[in-house]
């Protein structure tokens, strides 16, 4: 069921209740179920949103929305791979498939839903090929999504929004990804043209632009690269200084340097500050959101707040237009910890706009912060 609400004031807490014949939930028997959420204000104030892909359901997963909760965010990004029903994540249907994890994934999550908007997007766990060529039946009839991207049917996933003084961009991965081919080109380059057009426009009209779809552009955990978000995207990134790119598909979090041409623009140690306009862009892959943790190469152990290890270099890959995998050497791997973890950013505007990033454990721990400047 979906209620649309119209004509809500800008930055007013509004408190609701959901009823039904013999439920009235503003009798007082019922008066806990009153909700509440607060929309966006008019002008840019110093805001919090947190983010990670690959919840699914697990003791972990609802342990997650504890820590969002106590963040409390304006909203939450979820990066991909939602609930699982679609256990193989190969956007075919002979993958096994339940669609009662649905009911699970949003009955575990409603303490947070109830007042926390979730903005998602969708990963190859998300492709449920049963619904429709594309798969994606399961998240259009679940959710309500801005329609700001350039098909809202064939694309649920990419869609944009303004919060303040930042810009978001969510964009359908599958449909560039060269490791998990079952939508690739699906689009017919619409969404990469889109793209370029809403980055040009955002960049003319906030401080800061953050983009966050499912596949890696960089990592070197399990899947590692995805060779088809870099050849597509990342000359967009570039091109239009996109301050902060936040990933999944890894279940793990990893952190880059900044990234200028395939290489590091800028080292960027655990407190440091950096500026897209001269550095590059840091790539955050927040995948620990509660599904089987992944692991690192060997050599490339932990390196975390409290536990830092810096290494030079760490063997991974990338993937091919051929699936094939092609091995690297990289640089660029700056923060790694294996563990449940999400991504809790505080935007600030006024005379020094400025994105704190900080990488939290499910203890409450700070793993890596991280400071995002412009022209600063």
């Amino acid at each position: 069921m979906h209620a649309a609400l119209d004509d809500l004031l800008p930055g007013t807490t509004y408190y609701y209740g959901v009823g039904h014949d013999g439920l009235d939930p503003a009798a007082p028997e019922h008066r806990s179920t009153i909700a509440s959420f607060r929309t966006a204000p008019t002008r840019p104030e110093k805001f919090v949103f947190t983010a990670f892909g690959d919840q699914g359901v697990s003791k972990a997963a609802a342990a997650n929305d504890d820590i969002v909760l106590k963040q409390n965010p304006a909203f939450h990004l979820h990066a991909g791979d939602i609930c699982y029903a679609d256990v193989n994540g190969r956007g075919d249907r002979a993958d096994g498939y339940d669609p009662a994890y649905w009911d699970l994934f949003l009955k575990q999550n409603e303490q947070v839903a109830r007042s926390v908007p979730w903005m998602v997007t969708t990963g190859n766990h998300d492709m449920e090929a049963w619904y429709s060529p594309e798969g994606y039946g399961g998240q259009l009839a679940r959710w309500s999504l801005p329609d700001s991207g350039f098909d809202a049917r064939t694309a649920p996933g990419a869609y944009s929004f303004v919060y303040g003084n930042v810009g978001f961009v969510a964009l359908d991965a599958n449909d560039v990804s060269y490791e998990i081919p079952a939508n690739l080109g699906h689009t017919g380059g619409k969404q990469t043209a889109w793209l370029d057009d809403r980055l040009g426009e955002l960049r003319k009209t906030v401080d800061f632009v953050v983009v966050f779809f499912h596949h890696c552009a960089y990592s070197t955990s399990s899947h590692a690269s995805d060779g088809g978000v870099r050849a597509q995207w990342l000359p967009l990134f570039a091109k239009h200084q996109v301050d902060l790119v936040i990933n999944g598909h890894n279940h793990v979090y990893e952190r880059t340097d900044a990234i200028k041409g395939g290489e590091v623009g800028r080292r960027v140690p655990i407190g440091a500050s950096t500026d897209p306009t001269r550095d590059g862009i840091v790539y955050v892959t927040a995948g620990g959101g509660g599904k089987d943790l992944y692991g690192f190469p060997a050599g490339a152990k932990e390196s975390y707040e409290g536990h830092v290890r810096d290494v030079d270099s760490v063997d991974t890959f990338q993937w091919t237009k051929s699936r094939a995998t092609k091995a690297e050497t990289v640089e660029w791997s700056r923060v790694r910890y294996r563990g449940f973890s999400l991504l809790k950013v505080e935007a600030e505007s006024g005379s020094t706009p400025r994105l704190r990033v900080s990488a939290l454990a499910q203890n409450g721990e700070r793993i890596d912060h991280f400071e995002v400047r412009r022209g600063g």
